[in-house]
């Protein structure tokens, strides 16, 4: 992917930063390998893109075998943070970790703005 594309996406995840609780974010592709991210320096890039790939990965083949095709998202809560993985197309994720009090509501209509700007940033 060229620099031109990862400073828009960089610009789309600063954007969905500054107006929600987000403690960080990160955009991957479907083998866990990051395009960008912005995480907390404790964090280590490579394990948290492995992870969320595989867990949505787990929840794609879970939902095929009840007979669904389509996830909208996954969440997943610890005692201080959540995890909301996205499917962005059949390539890409988006990966956010959140304060656990965040308001959901606000995230997910500021999130799919973020996303629609993220396909069309993706298919240039």
């Amino acid at each position: 992917m060229n620099n031109s594309k990862i400073e828009s996406l960089n610009k789309e995840l600063e954007k969905l930063e500054a107006i929600s609780d987000i403690i960080g974010i990160a955009i991957a592709n479907r083998n866990g390998l990051l395009t960008t991210s912005i995480l907390p320096i404790d964090v280590d890039e490579r394990k948290f893109g492995a992870m969320a790939a595989t867990m949505f990965g787990a929840i794609e083949t879970a939902a095929l075998t009840l007979g669904s095709d389509t996830i909208n998202n996954i969440t997943v809560e610890f005692n201080n943070y959540q995890i909301i993985v996205m499917g962005i197309d059949d390539q890409v994720i988006l990966v956010s970790m959140l304060d656990i009090n965040t308001n959901l509501g606000i995230f997910f209509i500021e999130i799919e703005e973020t996303i629609t700007n993220i396909k069309k940033i993706l298919s240039r």
